[in-house]
């Protein structure tokens, strides 16, 4: 039987949905001989494929569950301080003194499992990002530090000793072209180089093993949201390919609530769109010969949680991930059944 890959694409605030469903896969032991991801699917595909921290593949994908802030500071501050830090070298050298202070860090980390905790050490946390300092101005490159706490959450060395073949593909500014790297290649760098979403992030600077210089990338999602092309440049035993259609579905695009809402579907929307049409080329161009079999997972999101479904709220993470998980068993239930076949 030929391999079995999986396709992670972007869309950051619906992260929770790949994770739910990935560990739904574990659970019922579905097996991924390659994994191809682009954007925010680069970081789930890396926890769960190398969890950093000493925690297990369920862990880590349940730990992003915390990247949502609580309900009551968000209602009031609709803003996601732990994803999005503020940058500079200042604010690099304030985030690594404070992870020093074992009093700052017990304040930010005494928190607990019960809904006060939480709030109370995600207020802490709002507390240490506000006062955090920042050179941002208006010759800035991005509003963003590119993902700070990247080396805590994934071993990269466990990344380049796993059987699993992995790629994530990021934008090469320097040479004006598409690339994927495959694990071997991949440092926190090229990680960094692959969520650097414009304006988000300012362009990251990584290694090019081809043309054995430094170049400046953007992240791939910007560009191709499902990263098909490298299974079809690098893995041609692939049979199967399993695709979480996150940002495949038109229920996301929606009127916006207020002008942060309305910033956040000038990302979403385009992205829907090289969502949808990543898989109809592939479909049309690429998928012929050999024909791989394709299993598109639905995510069963309610209509009345649409409204809420891009939200960074604790609470809306929370239901994404159990919907997600939900969304999976059933459809390893239904069609995805030969998935489960030894």
């Amino acid at each position: 039987m030929g391999k079995t890959a999986l396709i992670l694409g972007g869309g950051a605030p619906n992260a929770t949905l790949m994770s739910g469903a990935l560990e739904a896969f574990a659970e019922a032991g579905v097996h991924f001989d390659v994994i191809s991801t682009a954007g925010a699917g680069a970081l789930i595909g890396l926890l769960y494929l190398a969890p950093g921290g000493g925690k297990s593949p369920a862990e880590a994908l349940r730990s992003t569950m915390e990247m949502g802030i609580a309900d009551a500071i968000y209602e009031h501050f609709p803003v996601n301080y732990k994803v999005f830090q503020k940058p500079g070298a200042i604010a690099d050298a304030y985030r690594t003194l404070a992870a020093m202070n074992p009093f700052a860090k017990q304040l930010e980390e005494q928190y607990g499992d019960t809904a006060m905790g939480k709030l109370f050490g995600d207020w802490m946390k709002l507390m240490f990002a506000g006062a955090c300092p920042t050179d941002l101005g208006p010759k800035s490159l991005g509003l963003c530090a590119s993902v700070p706490f990247l080396e805590a959450t994934v071993d990269f060395d466990a990344l380049r000793a796993s059987p699993t073949g992995f790629y994530v593909n990021a934008y090469n500014i320097t040479r004006r072209r598409m690339q994927s790297f495959a694990k071997q290649d991949i440092t926190p760098d090229h990680c960094r180089a692959a969520l650097a979403y414009p304006f988000l992030y300012p362009p990251h600077p990584a290694y090019d093993p081809e043309s054995k210089a430094e170049c400046l990338y953007y992240e791939g999602a910007a560009h191709d949201c499902l990263n098909y092309k490298a299974l079809v440049d690098n893995e041609p035993a692939v049979t199967r390919i399993v695709v979480f259609d996150v940002l495949g579905a038109d229920e996301l695009m929606r009127a916006p609530r207020d002008l942060y809402d309305a910033w956040l579907l000038s990302i979403i929307v385009p992205t829907v769109e090289i969502a949808k049409d990543d898989t109809k080329i592939f479909e049309a161009v690429y998928n012929k010969n050999p024909k791989r079999e394709m299993f598109k997972v639905p995510f069963n999101i309610p209509e009345a949680h649409l409204p809420n479904a891009l939200d960074w709220s604790r609470s809306n993470l929370e239901t994404l991930y159990r919907i997600g998980k939900a969304s999976a068993q059933a459809y390893l239930a239904g069609e995805g059944a030969p998935l489960l076949a030894p």
